[in-house]
């Protein structure tokens, strides 16, 4: 049996339309790097916030770049789980645990 690859049932062209859309957006690349240089994960969900505007805007005009702001969602839910993860790796430990 074919293992499906990541791109089958994609619609490659509205896809690549979204991606050149988003990447040609101050405003989305703005929001990504935001999430991106995030150390805490306050900073994430402020950035989502941000990200939460592009959507109300952008919805209705062009689908394709509401795609992609959907995966900034989707990006922003692993920085968190990853700087939260990274916050409990490296936090103090209590003396008074140990």
């Amino acid at each position: 049996m074919k293992k499906e690859g990541v791109w089958d049932g994609l619609d490659k062209e509205r896809v690549g339309l979204a991606v050149v859309t988003a990447f040609m957006s101050d405003e989305y690349l703005e929001v990504l790097a935001d999430m991106n240089n995030a150390e805490t994960a306050a900073e994430v969900l402020a950035a989502r916030d941000k990200a939460k505007e592009l959507m109300g805007l952008w919805r209705e005009e062009c689908p394709e770049y509401a795609f992609m702001v959907d995966c900034l969602y989707l990006f922003s839910e692993r920085m968190i789980q990853a700087l939260d993860a990274h916050a409990k790796a490296h936090a103090p430990v209590d003396p008074q645990e140990a």
